[in-house]
């Protein structure tokens, strides 16, 4: 695939993990509140330890911008981590037990889910046709 396409959707990828994990790794309770989220310490904790997560997995994506073959492994975990991602905030969604606002942040994932699966299968293929 064109490393032109290639930079910038890891690049892009790597500033929707970064815009969305630092918010409420670094001011939760505000951000919680605008999502309609309810908050305890236990809670508070997990959060900030997956948006570190999150955060982390954005510096991971922005290797991969950088060097697509080398840092490879970090596409197909982050394919995996973002379809998790969704499935488990859908299934809350449906459940009842979360507002709108955490799926519609989800979408994002979706669809890098997506892109990187689309990435993935086109760079094997390519791959495959150089030999």
């Amino acid at each position: 695939m064109q490393t032109k396409y290639t930079n910038g959707l890891f690049k892009s990828a790597a500033c929707f993990n970064v815009l969305a994990g630092l918010p409420m790794l670094i001011a939760l309770r505000p951000v919680a509140d605008l999502m309609g989220l309810e908050i305890t310490p236990t809670s508070a904790l997990f959060i900030q330890i997956t948006m570190g997560l999150v955060v982390m997995f954005g510096w991971a994506y922005w290797m991969v911008s950088r060097d697509p073959v080398r840092f490879r492994p970090y596409i197909v975990l982050g394919l995996l981590l973002k379809i998790m991602v969704a499935i488990l905030i859908g299934g809350h969604w449906l459940a009842g037990s979360i507002p709108l606002q955490l799926p519609a942040l989800a979408s994002g994932d979706i669809l890098f889910a997506v892109l990187f699966w689309r990435y993935l299968s086109g760079s094997r293929l390519a791959a495959a046709q150089r030999c």
